[in-house]
């Protein structure tokens, strides 16, 4: 079902949302790579494009607890690499991945791009298969790690809530006593 869709100036869908799907936002300069991108990802995930990283922290800014993970060019003009310092201070890059994609493939680049908090990186030329397995192995982990954190939310809450229970239970025996 599609719930909403955005078309850029020039016809072309940039943005797309089906509920029942998750989205990834893809952040590149150009144009040609998110058309590859999106062409690669889009039957499985909604999509959402930004062409620099000011615009994609405005989208992030509004949607961010809708998106599932950030497909990021690191070299780009404006805000370079969508800043992972400004995920950083706005608490995005703790529940949202980043998967960065360049051209640069050299290991100090690489070693960069992970200090930075991205949570893996593509070489272009894309790979088809790999863009699709990165991607979803990256949404999958993400989401595994979302429920186990809840578990152990609920556990703690649980025991908290028993502990106090236990504590009510034991102040009527003494009171009782008495």
């Amino acid at each position: 079902v599609l719930i909403w869709a955005t078309i850029s100036t020039k016809g072309r869908i940039i943005a797309t949302h089906d509920e029942n799907r998750e989205t990834i936002l893809i952040v590149d300069d150009s144009a040609m790579n998110r058309m590859l991108l999106s062409d690669i990802l889009a039957d499985t995930y909604n999509i959402i494009e930004a062409e620099d990283g000011e615009q994609a922290i405005a989208i992030l800014q509004q949607h961010a607890s809708e998106i599932s993970i950030v497909v990021l060019d690191m070299v780009m003009p404006k805000v370079d690499g969508l800043r992972p310092r400004s995920m950083n201070e706005n608490r995005w890059i703790q529940f949202l991945p980043v998967v960065s994609i360049s051209t640069e493939s050299s290991p100090e680049f690489v070693e960069r791009a992970y200090s930075l908090g991205v949570t893996d990186f593509i070489n272009r030329p894309f790979d088809e298969l790999i863009v699709i397995r990165r991607v979803s192995n990256t949404i999958k982990l993400y989401a595994k790690q979302r429920k186990l954190t809840n578990m152990v939310a609920n556990e703690i809450f649980e025991k908290e809530r028993n502990g106090s229970l236990m504590i009510t239970i034991l102040s009527h025996i003494v009171e009782f006593r008495n």
